[in-house]
Parts: C-alpha cells; sequence; structure tokens
C-alpha cells in the first residue's frame, strides 16, 4: 500500500507574514498619530502667538503707535490672505472684517465702514477695534488651555479658543497691575495650511462667560 503524502500549512511563514502586517499597521498608526500630534501643536503655537500679539509689551509705559503697528502686522501674518471675522458682540462695529491689509496703508486698512457685510479688512478690525491694540489701553490676552480645542482634517482645521483680556495698568493705590477683567470673547473657526504654514482662515467672535471646565 503506498503512502499517501500530506501537506501541511507553512505556519512559521504565515505567522512572520502576519506579524509584519501588524507591525506595518502599528508603524502607520504611529506615523498617523504623530501627524496629528503635530499639527495640534503647530496650531497651539499659531494661537499662542495670536495671544502673543493681542497683549501689551509694555505693561507700565504703554506701547508705542510704532510698536501697536508691528504687532498689528505680527496678528496679521497669522491669517491667509481671504481670512475674515465676523463680530458679532452686540456693538456699534459688529460685522464682518475680511482680507489683510497694512496698518500704515489707509487704503488697504479704512476706518470701520457703516456697512455690516463689508466692515474693513482684518487690519481695519486690529488698529481701530479691538481693544487690546489701542495705546491707551494695557490689555493681556489669557487663554485656558482647557477651553482650547482644534479638529484637523487633512489641510484644515476647525479651531476654538478663548480670549480673556484683563487690563493690567499699575493701580496707583498700590503700586501693582489692576489685573481687571475687560473683556471675554471666542474664537470660533477655522485655520488652513498653506504651504506647509498652519494660518486662521475664519473666526466668529463672540462674547462668553466665565471658562467653567
Amino acid at each position: 500500500m503506498s503512502q499517501k503524502a500530506y501537506s501541511f500549512p507553512n505556519w512559521r511563514g504565515a505567522g512572520i507574514g502576519i506579524a509584519a502586517a501588524v507591525s506595518l499597521a502599528l508603524a502607520n498608526s504611529v506615523a498617523f498619530a504623530g501627524s496629528v500630534n503635530t499639527q495640534a501643536a503647530q496650531l497651539f503655537e499659531l494661537q499662542a502667538e495670536f495671544h502673543g500679539a493681542a497683549t501689551v509689551h509694555d505693561p507700565v509705559n504703554g506701547d508705542s503707535a510704532g510698536v501697536i503697528d508691528q504687532r498689528i502686522r505680527d496678528m496679521l501674518a497669522l491669517w491667509t490672505s481671504d481670512g475674515s471675522i465676523t463680530l458679532e458682540v452686540g456693538g456699534a462695529r459688529d460685522g464682518d472684517y475680511s482680507g489683510l491689509g497694512d496698518p500704515s496703508d489707509p487704503a488697504s486698512c479704512p476706518t470701520p465702514s457703516a456697512d455690516p457685510s463689508n466692515r474693513g479688512t482684518l487690519c481695519t478690525f486690529f488698529k481701530y477695534v479691538a481693544g487690546s491694540f489701542q495705546a491707551a489701553n494695557k490689555f493681556v490676552s489669557l487663554a485656558p488651555s482647557y477651553k482650547t480645542n482644534f479638529s484637523i482634517h487633512g489641510n484644515d482645521a476647525s479651531v476654538y479658543f478663548e480670549c480673556h483680556y484683563f487690563n493690567v495698568a499699575v493701580d496707583p493705590m498700590t503700586g501693582l497691575p489692576l489685573w481687571k477683567a475687560v473683556s471675554h470673547v471666542t474664537f470660533d473657526g477655522t485655520a488652513q495650511k498653506v504651504d506647509g504654514t498652519w494660518l486662521f482662515l475664519h473666526s466668529d467672535a463672540r462674547v462668553v462667560g466665565v471658562p467653567v471646565p
């Protein structure tokens, strides 16, 4: 009687193949997570630069006109060329501000118009409307990290953070900063990655309350 030959699966080879597939999946997962973490870190840096530009640089004497103009330019550098803000705080200057502009150029940085659908440029907003850029004010912008959120989708991201402004002018009675709350608004909008750099695209700015976690 002839013996029947049996063929057994190459479990060792299959195991190596499975292990390789698992390793590749894990590597791709780690690479994806690393990419997301990198993008989130860049967006955190972007919003930190926003608050840095929105904060007085000389809380004792106040910023000069030249310093304020540079702070505005630093702020505008964080936005896309078609960036926009919709201000909705219940004030006389609520409306839409779009495009960049330069604080030294009245043509691209005009005073706010009477048309809520086109108040002017982002430069208009920061130069004439945003309290933190007014020469008489000594404001700092603080943002609780637990209220900051980014949702990243490729080269686009939704962005949410809060701006809590405080007057740090010196109290003549105590010689210490007043730390008096003056304004609380949201940045609820979007960012876009342009040529490898994250920039703000749009923000709805509204009044926000106490930042409870």
